[in-house]
């Protein structure tokens, strides 16, 4: 359990955005345990952030509930300066690997320009500490959602800051998050049919939902400018065994309830990795946080090369936004079609074209 006086948090303004998310509304519940000035939730799902409101109405301390989209900067930076916020919990992103490979422009626009713009407005708007969440997918990534989170950890590592500490925390999937498959096998037991498993030696690392925003709290307190801070998830487990355990908590006889190989999906992979091969892997005074040290990308290149990126996504060429988030992160495992292979990605290199792309994009 992180202290009280140590986190950081008491007295101050604390902002969690996906605040109505799996792993954004137990963020909420963790917080207000340490006696912020205020909570400022937000979340552009006016649904989910009812029923947040409605599970936080028992608990003490100042709470807001902001209908609002990250990617919206005017919105954004509204409700930073009328609150006051100092402290950020980044969560918003768009999660599911599948649907992310058809949507590749929204995935950028949620999870890569969305951050950018968050941290810029942060920045402006006088923030001290800003946390983002980020996934076990983005190593080695087959996934286009893993990629945007991997971009998003080079963004907040390279990005220059005065003030801001900045710093990301890495882990794999928690059970009984929404759309996870738990909840999936759950209900397809409960209604009699066949459980769907993607491959019978398919494995994922697994935390519950309180476990893991503990130590993502831990991290915040430890972490330096830029840290990368995975999580000691333990030993991934593979999804077969996971969906008969539940076949037998139901009650069921294993012979009973069907279970359908269906092959992996778009963009999955039959394991998860938590470090890169070339990150050295620290210890910290956290028991279960580890910190990274690897290579990474310089600010000026990296806003360079997320220029082109953006004028890409604009065209909506699927090939094109693929083979320019390669030239971003490298260990993308995606192999271009022959009549892009060996088409350059242009580069801004020219000291004005940067100097016009930072100042659009800004920083503290």
């Amino acid at each position: 359990m992180v202290l009280r006086s140590r986190l950081g948090i008491a007295g101050r303004v604390v902002m969690v955005t996906g605040a109505a998310g799996s792993i954004g509304s137990e963020l909420c519940r963790q917080l207000l345990r340490y006696a912020p000035a205020k909570l400022v939730c937000v979340d552009r799902a006016e649904t989910p952030l009812f029923y947040l409101q409605q599970a936080n109405s028992g608990l003490g301390g100042q709470k807001v509930y902001c209908l609002a989209d990250i990617t919206d900067s005017a919105r954004m930076r509204d409700i930073l300066h009328e609150h006051d916020v100092r402290v950020i919990f980044h969560a918003a992103a768009y999660k599911h690997v599948p649907l992310m490979e058809e949507n590749l422009e929204e995935a950028l626009k949620n999870n890569v320009f969305g951050l950018l713009s968050l941290l810029e407005v942060a920045g402006q708007s006088g923030c001290e500490d800003f946390l983002l969440i980020s996934s076990d997918k983005a190593v080695a990534p087959t996934s286009f959602m893993g990629c945007t989170k991997r971009i998003g950890e080079l963004i907040v590592s390279a990005r220059p800051s005065a003030q801001m500490r900045c710093l990301s925390v890495r882990f794999g999937n928690v059970l009984g998050s929404q759309g996870s498959v738990i909840p999936v096998f759950r209900e397809q037991i409960r209604s009699r049919r066949p459980i769907t498993v993607t491959h019978p030696e398919i494995t994922r690392y697994f935390m519950t939902i309180p476990e893991a925003v503990s130590l993502v709290l831990q991290a915040f307190v430890i972490g330096g400018k830029g840290d990368i801070l995975v999580l000691d998830m333990g030993k991934p487990i593979r999804i077969l065994d996971m969906a008969k355990t539940l076949i037998r908590l139901s009650g069921l006889p294993l012979d009973e309830v069907k279970i359908v190989f269906t092959g992996l999906r778009p963009g999955e992979k039959m394991s998860e990795d938590l470090f890169y091969e070339f990150e050295r892997r620290l210890t910290t005074s956290a028991e279960k946080v580890f910190r990274t040290r690897g290579p990474l990308i310089s600010w000026p290149e990296l806003l360079s090369r997320l220029a082109v990126l953006r004028s890409e996504s604009r065209t909506g060429i699927s090939s094109r936004i693929r083979a320019t988030v390669k030239e971003i992160v490298p260990q993308y495992q995606w192999a271009p079609p022959d009549h892009v292979r060996n088409i350059p990605v242009p580069l801004l290199t020219e000291p004005q074209n940067y100097r016009r792309h930072a100042l659009s994009q800004g920083h503290d």
